[in-house]
């Protein structure tokens, strides 16, 4: 198995790229951290209307959007919501205002056993990494 270190990434390949986390708990709100410290200029948090944590994103200088308007014209979709509602968040917030085929790739169902499949998602990044390196090029 081949580990990567922080010298194998290329951070400028994400920097301007609008990158949508969806959910503030403790994955999402470490992820949105990670990547604006990390220097990504364009991280935006997908919070319903309403949401307590609205005011704790922007209180840490992160862009808020609902859900739909997050993911319409995101580079990269973090989809970090309890497993439990994934499937209902999906289908209902997300799933109509993603651009298939631009932005994700369904190789797989989207939906398998209730949840998103993993392996789309894996796939997904795989695909934008080898789609970025390949115009670096």
């Amino acid at each position: 198995m081949k580990v990567y270190y922080e010298k194998d990434a290329d951070l400028d390949l994400i920097k301007t790229k609008k990158i949508a986390v969806y959910g503030y708990g403790s994955q999402g709100h470490a992820h949105a951290l990670n990547l604006k410290d990390s220097g990504a200029s364009n991280v935006v948090v997908g919070l319903r209307d309403g949401s307590s944590s609205i005011e704790k994103a922007k209180n840490v200088g992160l862009k808020t959007q609902t859900p739909a308007e997050a993911v319409k014209d995101a580079d990269i979709v973090m989809f970090l919501a309890p497993d439990e509602n994934q499937q209902d968040i999906y289908q209902t917030q997300i799933h109509d205002n993603i651009k298939i085929g631009e932005k994700i790739y369904e190789l797989l169902p989207q939906i398998d056993f209730g949840r998103i499949a993993a392996q789309s998602a894996k796939q997904v990044i795989s695909s934008r990494v080898r789609e970025a390196e390949k115009n670096r090029q």
